[in-house]
């Protein structure tokens, strides 16, 4: 029985008119009407389709009398339908009518909701200017603008021109009801409409019929180019009013907007990766559906191959386009089953009793990739027969990849493809399938074209498809593997390899006969064929660049063979590798107070010196040793060893060498080869990658291998056995921990945080918290520390001790029995300074750099309080038991009142400090004792040193205050005689002498200064007087104006405000005066006030002066004595007038 006779339609007879490829735009020529009536009669309202289609008109219908409507965007993969069912909404929308009277909604066979959504739609139409629908991709319209290019398709569907000018000015010409008449002119004169409209500015028809249609605008045809072009210019874009107004003038009918559709095909197409198209297209939209005017009437209905928030570009989008409609593969099949598929009502039967026969065969096919044998696809044998469900997912995966930027719709659309394969196998008998080359063969020549099949594997197959059986097959191989290559490389989640199994999968054609046949031919051909290379067991297209790829491979695998070395670290280095992810960073938690112990992984051929006091896992393999080498190294190390031994055993020793190498000489290849930009490349770089994951693959199977063997040995070479590598060498390390500290338990309790906060707080009885509340000293833990502290050790030391074997205690518990310890007074800490420190002051951080002594000395109660009375005379407070940390400060406080108490003369001499040294020097208990036997010598000192400090605070002004006047003074009578008491009262240190030796000598001092002031400012006054009593004398001065007496007289400094302020009340008044003005500073003044009064009266003089003027003496030719004599007198006339008028300068 052939294939034809199970179709409801013969395949050879029908024809898919549209090439499956749905064309939406306005056609009205009779080709595209037929078209647009078979795919009406061919749409299958289902799925998506259907419920897509009742959303959109849903949505319109409630949101008529709203603002605005919002857009639709419906998504699906290339050849899903979505411009198929955009372009059946649209003659839907319309209702279109066709020649014989039938209609498009009389035609499609649609949802009875579907119905009924468009009858509301025709009733609601009847209140407003009927239905109009408008569609077209942005891509055909204006370049450059997007909203001219939307104008196009506006004006498009209704007859008018698509170029704005053109299109205003013919609606002008309908405006104005002299659209037909100019026409008509036009075509009467022997012109084309279309051509002069398309130059209308120049053409000589178009210009005669509007001159003859309207005089009164055009007297000539020269005014009209200008009136044309002014009104209707040539325009790269328009404004968004300019664009809405224009959609308004082109749809409106007897001024009502009527019901309007505007489909935008392939909108992500024309967007790309284009930010600025995004946001265009969605400022558009909007501006249109948010007119007062437009936007309850009119919706735009928008496709791409993504979702709206799909990619970052398309995003932009979502805000305006919030109706949403996806189409999946399942709507898409469901069109291929009714539309191409559909059998008649006997053949289902035959067809799914032969396909169960053969179930086993079709469940292997491509078994453990992502498009294998599903189990719900038996349910569509009968329905896709004979194209099996795993071929259609197989094209749909090469489809995708082939063309990712879907727009060779000829190449992906699915009912193209399929109606050809069932065409050309009509004759087959039942039992045969359509093989997966077909889509190579069926899309060669295109994918030539697009230089993605490269030109050498296109003729060769396209010749040996028409050769022998082994050529036919060796061709047909080679197109599949082509296929797979391309999937593989860029779509890694479909888990396909071109191996023997899957492309005799993908080629088999005859199910009874199955796939065995080819899967033992097919290894022979392909080995022999130059178009093909075997790298692993995946087969790849081979062209001149991978040829060279190979070459590259080779040659650095031949390199690296002779490098053992290379390859050897590269296998220690794969072991170290794959024991860290099998065993991880083994981190072991010790005990109740868990403490942390870190177990280190080596791999050198000997253990570290420090193996006795940590724990270390040794890993040693078969390449460097043996079993019994390492168990007897284990042995040897005895039973209190820490270390645990491991082996790992040298397996398939020879393949995982040459995977390595394999895999080194590929990511050579791959490092040395770059990135090629060419398809060729591309694909032989894909190879080579795959090469490397394949090596890298098996290296890491083999090295699992040898780690499953691996075997781990206690120190003293008892072997252990546990449920996988990483808890044997756990549970080695765990037993390794009593061996390195049998001593942790002493220290293991959780409560030493506790200890060791309190005793930070200066509490007695902190060691409560681990159970104990006897003497310190008696602790186990506080006991071991006292015993090593000895004669004194560093913080760190003590901690190093105790925190290592054979110990392993807690960091709370060493700090916290340290602070125990210096809380009791049984030891003491000093810091980095020497500077004794307290439990509250030591903090944590500073234990490590700490100094600890054991105290030899102990303080008594009674003791402590007698010394916490001598702190207090300097105002230090300390609590019992906290004495020690006051000591600094004591120290410092009184040696300060000691040097205030005296000091260099006049001041009495610096009291012996002594005892305060020595009590500096000692340290710990010691110094405590020290104040203590002290203390009666202490405490009258410190009296009488701040009684002292404080007389000496109230003399020392007095001090500065007769210093100053002393030195002021210099050069005065009896000066001498005072200054030399102010030396004796310095030598004698007679500063707190009484009675007060400084009070009468500042006295004098004062008394001497003011005398000598005061006489320097009558001798001033009187010599300024004398200056002024001589300038009212001058007959110059008299004559200045008082604006330039006052200038002369402030540029000498001789006006009153200059005369030098003079305050001798006081000692202090007398000290200010003379830091401001010397005595011999003012005595300089005085004597020079004659000479800047002389100076002033010069300048006066000086100003008086008349002014000389300038002459110009007549010129004259002279000839003879009388002209001399003429000449002579007219100058002489000139002079003594000017002369009269002050000096005369001759020129």
């Amino acid at each position: 029985m052939q294939l034809r006779s199970l179709y409801r339609q013969d395949p050879s007879a029908r024809k898919l008119v549209n090439e499956g490829v749905a064309n939406v735009n306005d056609g009205t020529s009779s080709l595209a009407r037929n078209v647009l009536r078979y795919e009406l009669e061919t749409f299958v309202c289902d799925g998506q389709y259907g419920s897509g289609m009742a959303h959109i008109l849903d949505t319109y219908l409630k949101n008529i009398d709203q603002a605005q409507q919002p857009a639709v965007w419906v998504s699906g993969f290339y050849g899903s339908g979505k411009s198929h069912m955009v372009k059946m909404l649209r003659a839907l929308w319309m209702d279109t009518t066709f020649d014989d009277g039938a209609t498009a909604r009389g035609i499609a066979d649609l949802p009875q909701e579907v119905r009924d959504h468009l009858k509301e739609l025709t009733v609601q139409s009847r209140r407003y200017g009927g239905l109009h629908a408008a569609s077209g991709t942005l891509g055909a319209g204006a370049s450059g603008s997007v909203r001219l290019a939307l104008l196009g398709i506006v004006f498009r569907s209704v007859g008018l021109p698509e170029q704005y000018p053109l299109a205003r000015f013919v609606m002008w010409l309908r405006k104005e009801g002299i659209e037909d008449r100019v026409r008509a002119h036009i075509e009467a004169g022997g012109f084309d409409w279309e051509e002069e409209l398309a130059n209308f500015y120049v053409a000589e028809g178009l210009h005669a019929a509007l001159i003859e249609a309207k005089p009164q605008l055009f007297a000539s045809s020269n005014s009209m180019v200008d009136a044309l072009q002014n009104t209707y210019p040539n325009v790269q874009d328009v404004s968004n009013q300019e664009m809405i107004s224009a959609i308004r003038a082109a749809i409106s009918r007897e001024n009502k907007l009527p019901l309007t559709l505007v489909v935008l095909d392939e909108v992500q197409q024309f967007i790309g990766t284009s930010g600025d198209r995004a946001i265009e297209v969605q400022e558009m939209v909007e501006a249109v559906v948010k007119d007062e005017s437009l936007g309850g009437k009119l919706t735009f209905v928008g496709t791409g191959q993504t979702a709206v928030t799909g990619t970052p570009t398309l995003a932009k989008l979502q805000g305006r386009f919030t109706i949403r409609i996806e189409l999946s593969d399942t709507d898409v099949d469901a069109v291929v089953r009714q539309v191409i598929l559909a059998k008649t009502t006997e053949a289902s039967p035959k067809i799914e009793a032969m396909m169960q026969e053969n179930l086993g065969e079709i469940s292997r096919h491509l078994s453990g990739t992502s498009i294998g044998h599903r189990q719900d696809d038996v349910a569509f044998f009968a329905q896709d027969y004979p194209i099996l469900p795993v071929r259609r997912r197989f094209w749909e995966a090469a489809n995708r990849v082939l063309d990712a930027s879907g727009t060779d719709s000829q190449l992906r659309n699915q009912l193209s493809l399929i109606h050809k394969a069932i065409r050309e196998s009509a004759d087959e008998d039942v039992g045969f399938s359509v093989p997966a080359d077909f889509l190579y063969f069926d899309g060669a020549d295109k994918l030539l074209q697009a230089r993605i099949l490269p030109r050498k594997l296109h003729e060769k197959t396209m010749s040996w498809i028409h050769g022998s059986e082994d050529e036919k097959l060796t061709a047909r191989a080679c197109g599949v593997v082509f296929l797979i290559n391309k999937i593989s490389s860029s779509n890694s989640e479909v888990g396909i390899k071109a191996t023997i199994d899957t492309i005799a999968d993908l080629l088999v054609d005859d199910l009874p006969t199955g796939s065995s046949k080819l899967r033992s031919k097919l290894p022979k051909l392909l080995d022999a064929c130059d178009l093909i290379m075997l790298v692993g067991d995946e087969y790849r297209i081979q062209t001149e660049e991978s040829s060279a790829w190979n070459d590259e491979f080779l040659s650095q695998k031949a390199t690296l063979a002779n490098q053992s070395h290379r390859i050897e670290a590269e296998r220690d280095d794969l072991i170290r590798k794959k024991f860290g992810a099998l065993v991880g960073r083994v981190s072991l938690l010790h005990g109740n107070s868990k403490v942390t112990r870190d177990v280190s992984a080596i791999f050198d051929p000997t253990l570290p010196p420090d193996a006795n006091k940590r724990i270390y896992v040794w890993i040693r393999d078969g390449w460097a040793t043996d079993d019994n080498s390492v168990r007897a190294d284990a042995r040897q190390a005895g039973n209190q060893s820490p270390t645990v031994f491991v082996f790992i055993p040298r397996r398939s020793a020879d393949d995982l060498r040459n995977n390595i190498l394999e895999f080194k000489a590929a990511s050579a290849t791959l490092d040395k080869r770059g990135a090629p930009d060419t398809p060729e490349g591309k694909e032989a770089r894909g190879a080579m990658e795959t090469v490397r994951q394949v090596a890298e693959a098996k290296i890491s199977e083999l090295i699992a291998e040898a780690m499953s063997g691996a075997r781990v040995f206690q120190g003293g070479g008892n072997e252990l056995t546990g449920n996988g590598l990483q808890a044997t060498v756990t549970e080695a390390a765990e037993n390794s921990l009593t061996r390195l500290y049998p001593q942790f338990a002493v220290a293991d309790n959780t409560g030493w945080s506790k200890v060791y906060d309190n005793a930070h707080k200066g509490a007695p009885d902190a060691l409560k918290a681990v159970g104990h509340e006897g003497e310190p000293e008696k602790n186990a833990v506080c006991k071991a520390v006292l015993s090593f502290i000895s004669g004194g050790k560093k913080g760190t030391d003590i901690r190093d001790h105790f925190e290592g074997p054979p110990f392993g205690w807690s960091r709370d518990a060493v700090d916290g029995a340290l602070l125990a310890l210096l809380v009791a007074g049984l030891i003491r800490a000093e810091d980095e300074q020497h500077r004794a420190c307290d439990a509250k002051t030591l903090e944590r951080k500073s234990i490590g750099k700490a100094s600890f002594i054991v105290e030899a000395t102990t303080i008594s109660t009674p003791q402590r309080i007698q010394i916490r009375k001598v702190l207090q005379k300097v105002g230090l407070t300390a609590k019992q038991g906290e004495e020690l940390s006051s000591i600094p400060d004591f120290v410092r406080k009184v040696t300060e009142l000691a040097n205030r108490a005296g000091g260099d003369s006049p001041k009495p001499t610096t009291p012996d400090t002594s005892l305060i040294d020595d009590i500096r020097r000692a340290s710990g208990n010691e110094q405590l004792l020290s104040i203590y036997n002290g203390r009666d010598e202490l405490t009258s000192s410190i009296d009488t040193w701040a009684l002292q400090a404080k007389d000496i605070d109230t003399r020392w002004p007095s001090w500065e205050t007769l210093q100053s006047l002393s030195e002021r003074a210099n050069g005065l009578t009896d000066a001498d005689v005072l200054r030399t008491q102010v030396q004796a009262i310095e030598d004698q240190r007679q500063l707190l002498a009484d009675p007060d030796p400084m009070k009468p000598l500042i006295a004098s001092f004062t008394q001497m200064l003011r005398d000598e002031l005061n006489r320097l400012v009558e001798a001033y006054k009187q010599q300024h007087d004398a200056g002024m009593a001589k300038l009212k004398a001058d007959d110059s001065w008299q004559k200045l104006q008082p604006e330039q007496r006052n200038r002369l007289l402030a540029e000498q400094k001789l006006t009153n405000s200059d005369m030098p302020e003079v305050k001798v009340g006081s000692s202090a008044e007398v000290i200010q005066t003379l830091q401001t003005l010397t005595l011999s500073a003012f005595e300089d003044r005085v004597k020079s006030l004659s000479s800047r009064f002389n100076a002033v009266q010069t300048q006066a003089a000086e100003m008086m002066e008349p002014t000389a003027k300038t002459i110009q003496l007549p010129s004259r030719t002279l000839k003879s004595e009388a002209d001399l004599e003429a000449w002579l007198e007219e100058a002489r006339t000139d002079l003594a007038a000017a002369l009269a008028q002050g000096p005369v300068i001759i020129r």
